[in-house]
C-alpha cells in the first residue's frame, strides 16, 4: 500500500506541475498579446500625431451655417497660413450645377490658426438646395509660392480623404476639395463639414474590365444610389428615372450626375415625380461625358470607350461602348390615378391628389369628376391588409388668411374621407384626417406652379409618425 500511495503522490505532483506550466504559458501568451496590442495602439497614436503635424496630410472640419437665408462657411483646418480657399455655391446640385453668381468674390485666406471664414451675402431663400464647394487649387493659379513649395506645384505632396485629382490642360493635378449640400429654406441651419470615409481601393482599379455595384434606396423626393466600382477617379455617371419601358423621356429631362471619387465609390441623388409600377432607373457613362481626367480616361478606356469591357458594358448608338446599369425600385402598394402622384419612403406611401381635380376654387365640396379619381384609388385601397392605417391630410398654398386656409384644408380632408367611407369598401382600413393649411409646402410659393403643387390632399398609407 505504501508503495502504491507513493506512486499516486508522484503522479498527482506531475499533473499539477503540467497544469502550472500551462497556466503560466497562457499568462505569458496573454501578456504578450496585450503587449502587442499596446504597441500597435501606441504606433497608431504616434502615426496619427505625425499625420496631424504633417501639413500635407490635409484635415478639414468646421460648419456651414444658414443665417436668415444667407450662407456662412466657418472652416477649421491644418492648412498653411495664407492658403487661398476658393468658395462657390451652385444651383441644380444633382445635375449641371450652375454657379449662382458669376461675378462675386469667391475666395478667402486661411489665418495663422488654420481657420477660414466666408459669407455668401446673396439672399438664397428661394433656392431649394445649394451645393457649396471649398477648393484649394494649385498649379500657378494664385497660390503663394511658399504654399506650392510645400504642397507641390501639381499638388503631388497632398494626401488624405479631402484630396482629389483633376486636370489642367491635359496634365494631372491634385487639389483639396470639400463640398456640402444645404437647404437655405429648410429646418436645418447648421451643416457640419465632416471628413469623408474612404474605402480600400479595389485591386483591379483602373482595369478596362469595369464593374459597378450600386445600392438603391429612396424617400418621398429622391432616389439614392450609392455604390462601389473599379472605375477611374473622376468618371462621370448620369442617372435618369423612366416611368415605364414605353416612356420616351425620363421624368426629369436633366439627368442627375456624379463623379467617382478616389476609392472608386460614388453617390447619386435623383429627383423623381412619382413612382410607377414599371418604373426603372438607368445609370450610364459615355466617352464624351464630363469626366474629370479626360486624358487618362482616353488612354485607358479609349476616346469612345472602345477599350472598355465587362458585363455592364454595352454598345453605344453614338459609336464605341458605354457603361449601363438598370435598377428597378420597389413598386408602390397602390396605383396612382391619372394626374396624381405616388411616392414612398420605406413602408410609408403618399398619394398626392391636386386640389384642382377634387375641388373648385375655394370650395370643399367634391367636384363630380373627382369621384372617378377616388373610385380608381379605392380599387387599390381594397387590396390593403386589415388594419392598415391611412392619414388624409389637407394642404393649401400661402395665399389668403392662414386661419381660413387651415379650416379649408380640414374640410377638404374630411370630404375625401367621407366619400371613401360611403363606398363601403374601406371598412378594413383605419382612417384619420387632419388639415395643415399652408404650413407644410412641398414646393416654393413664388410661382403659380409651386403654389399649385402645395394645394393638395395627401393620403399617407402606413405613416411613420
Amino acid at each position: 500500500m505504501g508503495r502504491k500511495a507513493g506512486w499516486f503522490a508522484l503522479i498527482f505532483m506531475f499533473i499539477f506541475f503540467l497544469i502550472g506550466c500551462e497556466n503560466n504559458k497562457e499568462k505569458q501568451t496573454e501578456a504578450k498579446g496585450n503587449s502587442t496590442a499596446a504597441v500597435k495602439k501606441t504606433n497608431e497614436e504616434s502615426k496619427n500625431k505625425e499625420d496631424q503635424k504633417n501639413p500635407t496630410n490635409i484635415q478639414l472640419s468646421g460648419k456651414v451655417v444658414i443665417e436668415n437665408g444667407k450662407i456662412v462657411i466657418k472652416g477649421k483646418s491644418n492648412l498653411m497660413e495664407g492658403t487661398i480657399v476658393g468658395i462657390d455655391w451652385l444651383d441644380r446640385p444633382f445635375s449641371i450645377r450652375n454657379p449662382i453668381c458669376l461675378l462675386c468674390d469667391k475666395g478667402t485666406v486661411v489665418d495663422k490658426d488654420g481657420n477660414f471664414t466666408f459669407e455668401i451675402t446673396q439672399d438664397l431663400q428661394n433656392y431649394g438646395y445649394i451645393y457649396v464647394t471649398m477648393e484649394v487649387v494649385l498649379g500657378g493659379l494664385g497660390q503663394p509660392e511658399e504654399i506650392e513649395a510645400v504642397y507641390g506645384e501639381h499638388g503631388e505632396n497632398l494626401k488624405g480623404p479631402f484630396v482629389a485629382k483633376h486636370e489642367i490642360l491635359g496634365e494631372e493635378y491634385q487639389k483639396i476639395a470639400a463640398s456640402i449640400l444645404v437647404s437655405p429654406r429648410g429646418e436645418q441651419t447648421v451643416y457640419p463639414i465632416d471628413t469623408p470615409k474612404r474605402d480600400k481601393l479595389p485591386d483591379d482599379a483602373g482595369s478596362t474590365q469595369v464593374w459597378m455595384k450600386p445600392e438603391l434606396t429612396n424617400d418621398h423626393t429622391y432616389f439614392y444610389v450609392k455604390g462601389t466600382s473599379n472605375l477611374i477617379e473622376g468618371t462621370e455617371l448620369s442617372a435618369y428615372y423612366y416611368s415605364s419601358e414605353d416612356a420616351a423621356v425620363p421624368q426629369n429631362w436633366v439627368g442627375s450626375t456624379a463623379n467617382v471619387v478616389s476609392d472608386g465609390t460614388f453617390s447619386l441623388q435623383i429627383p423623381y415625380d412619382t413612382i410607377t409600377e414599371n418604373g426603372f432607373l438607368v445609370i450610364t457613362s459615355k466617352g464624351n461625358d464630363r469626366h474629370v481626367l479626360k486624358t487618362k480616361m482616353k488612354d485607358i478606356y479609349g476616346e469612345h470607350f472602345e477599350k472598355m469591357s465587362g458585363e455592364q458594358v454595352v454598345p453605344n448608338e453614338e459609336g464605341g461602348n458605354m457603361l449601363k446599369v438598370v435598377l428597378h425600385p420597389k413598386p408602390p402598394i397602390v396605383k396612382a390615378p391619372e394626374k396624381t402622384r405616388v411616392t414612398t419612403d420605406g413602408e410609408e406611401t403618399k398619394v398626392q391628389l391636386p386640389d384642382d381635380i377634387l375641388f373648385d376654387h375655394d370650395q370643399s365640396d367634391l367636384k363630380p369628376d373627382a369621384q372617378n379619381t377616388l373610385n380608381e384609388l379605392v380599387q387599390s385601397l381594397v387590396t390593403l391588409k386589415e388594419g392598415t392605417v391611412i392619414q388624409i391630410n389637407g394642404h393649401t398654398d400661402n395665399t389668403g388668411d392662414d386661419q381660413y386656409n387651415l379650416a379649408l384644408s380640414e374640410k377638404r380632408a374630411k370630404a375625401v374621407e367621407a366619400y371613401l367611407q360611403q363606398t363601403g369598401k374601406v371598412g378594413h382600413i383605419k382612417i384619420s384626417t387632419a388639415g395643415y393649411g399652408e404650413t407644410k409646402p412641398i414646393a416654393l410659393e413664388d410661382t403659380e406652379e409651386g403654389r399649385a403643387k402645395n394645394r393638395r390632399v395627401e393620403m399617407v398609407i402606413n405613416p411613420k409618425e
